[in-house]
């Protein structure tokens, strides 16, 4: 029997597009079998990645931090307006973080950090390298329809425990 040869070319051709689409359906079910495993495993593993510095090691500097934060904000003037609000409005920063940090006992030091609205945190007044482990304790006040983030990091000087 007497094939034409466009008939065999087109019956190999058909044959071997059938295996390709085949092949292809196969990848994407496997790409997409991939995907939802790899997809509901990460609802599943949760990574602890260990705190280096975790508030409980050191509740004091926690509680300087606060406790300056606290008395800075509780100052007030004359007219009973917050003198540290008022100086945010003025955008005074550094007399904001010399109250903070005079606010301070005198075992531990810091640095103020300050940001208004979206700008990103920026060291206030003469700055120091912690020289082990510090602690940092962010408060924000809405100020006059500016949002200001105030930070206090902290650590331990001299002999303080």
């Amino acid at each position: 029997m007497f094939i034409p040869l466009e008939e065999l070319l087109l019956g190999d051709l058909m044959e071997k597009s059938v295996k390709e689409i085949d092949a292809q359906v196969h990848m994407i079910e496997m790409i997409t079998l991939f995907w939802l495993f790899f997809l509901s495993a990460a609802f599943v593993i949760q990574l602890q990645v260990p705190d280096t510095n975790p508030i409980a090691s050191d509740a004091a500097l926690l509680i300087a931090a606060e406790d300056a934060h606290a008395l800075a904000s509780a100052e007030v003037d004359e007219n009973g307006t917050s003198i540290m609000n008022s100086y945010l409005v003025e955008e005074e920063r550094v007399q904001v973080c010399t109250m903070l940090l005079d606010s301070l006992p005198e075992t531990v030091t810091g640095n103020c950090w300050l940001a208004v609205d979206a700008e990103p945190m920026k060291r206030e007044g003469v700055g120091e390298i912690p020289p082990g482990q510090s602690l940092t304790v962010m408060h924000l006040h809405s100020v006059e329809g500016h949002l200001w983030t105030v930070g206090l990091q902290v650590w331990h000087i001299g002999s303080g425990a």
